[in-house]
């Protein structure tokens, strides 16, 4: 969702009083909805919505969802366990769309067909959420954010029901949010990675309304159903118009350099771990155990990170994540091990269990929840082979044949 960085000083004033200011409604009132199509920064990948208000008196306001400040104390902290708070806008259209037009992203209008009473509803909803004390809310970028805000207030202003097109395809959220992503790679691998299995489940046209060109394609499908004198039905758009022409969409491209790639930087781990294995073949090797203890370290650490976003973190859909399964948070400590001699038994049966959790992860994801991500693929498989080569130079070292089987040294 688009971000605005607004100045704390703005927000404790209003930045626009409605109070001074009344919505005079009359007949050539419009209510409309404004959808801004995606820029080119990360933070404004999934675009942006907010509800336009134009009354009989010259009064042209939009009510902004999505204003947050960077300043706020411990912000980041709070944004990674889902503690952050935005904040409900209210300012001219005029400066809401300038800065679209300075990024060169198109604004599109959807004028909606709502009843003289549907809108006095709407704006009692939209000034009573401005009020200082309700202005401010919890941030959910899956389930309350600047695109869901507008569409439930939307819908509670309704003398019906909001019906949708049936026809509209059913999507994870896991695909919706990453078709944003590939040109930033990068980001599209660290999302990946952090989304559980939640994100795999298929949902509907309301759920799907977070993604701010979604809810514009949902709007425009839905019809007002009402039982007034009868069942009658209504399109909730009345008319479509551009407001900013942006630049012209040209076919997404990554911006990454081919060689800084995430999948050319992992194929290139996987190619180094197997000359290593094939021209050092002994593990005790410095070469290999300073690649070893940078792969367990990486994986480790990785494993430190969804373990924190999956039991500390309010993000809807990053818990029971089965990445957790080879990027494992122990790792961290394997890397330290790998250094001394006494816990080489330890060393061992913790890969063998290690081992049969790759490959878990492997059988779920390929053929039952969603399909392993392309660009680690190469990493997946250099720690698999890499604890293998290793447990079978442990398997020569800890044990020896007898007539009993195998026995330990």
């Amino acid at each position: 969702m688009r971000q605005r960085i607004i100045l704390l000083i703005f927000l404790i004033t209003g930045i626009y009083n409605l109070n001074s200011q009344t919505i005079n409604l009359g007949d050539s009132t419009v209510v409309s909805l404004i959808t801004c199509e995606p820029g080119d920064a990360l933070y404004a990948k999934f675009g942006h919505t907010a509800i336009r208000i134009r009354d009989t008196e010259g009064v042209d306001i939009v009510f902004n969802y999505g204003i947050f400040d960077f300043r706020t104390e411990h912000f980041y902290w709070k944004f990674m366990r889902g503690h952050t708070d935005y904040l409900l806008g209210v300012y001219p259209t005029e400066n809401f769309l300038q800065e679209y037009r300075e990024r060169g992203s198109t604004v599109w209008e959807q004028e909606l067909d709502l009843t003289q009473g549907e809108k006095r509803k709407l704006i009692e909803l939209l000034t009573i959420n401005y009020l200082p004390q309700n202005r401010m809310y919890r941030y959910n970028f899956v389930y309350d954010n600047c695109a869901t805000r507008p569409y439930e207030m939307i819908s509670k202003s309704l003398s019906g029901v909001l019906v949708g097109d049936n026809q509209l395809e059913e999507d994870s959220y896991r695909n919706m949010i990453t078709a944003y992503l590939s040109d930033v790679p990068w980001a599209e691998v660290g999302i990946n990675l952090l989304f559980g299995v939640d994100a795999d489940r298929n949902v509907g046209m309301q759920s799907s309304v977070f993604l701010p060109e979604k809810l514009k394609d949902v709007i425009q499908r839905s019809k007002i159903m009402s039982l007034n004198n009868g069942l009658q039905e209504r399109k909730i758009v009345k008319s479509v118009k551009m407001l900013v022409k942006g630049e012209p969409v040209t076919e997404t491209v990554s911006t990454t350099f081919w060689i800084l790639h995430p999948f050319t930087i992992s194929l290139i781990w996987l190619i180094i771990g197997i000359i290593l294995m094939i021209f050092k073949t002994n593990m005790d090797d410095i070469t290999n155990k300073i690649f070893d203890t940078i792969l367990y370290l990486t994986t480790g650490l990785g494993g430190l990170l969804i373990f924190f976003f999956m039991f500390f973190s309010e993000h809807p859909i990053t818990g029971n994540n089965l990445n957790i399964l080879w990027l494992n948070p122990m790792n961290i400590m394997l890397a330290l091990m790998l250094w001394k001699r006494s816990p080489r038994k330890f060393f061992f049966f913790y890969n063998v269990i290690y081992l049969l959790l790759i490959v878990l992860y492997v059988v779920i994801t390929l053929f039952i929840s969603h399909g392993t991500l392309t660009s680690i693929i190469p990493l997946l498989v250099l720690v698999l082979v890499r604890v293998i080569w290793r447990e079978e130079r442990l398997l020569h070292i800890l044990f020896i044949p007898t007539d009993k089987g195998l026995q330990f040294r």
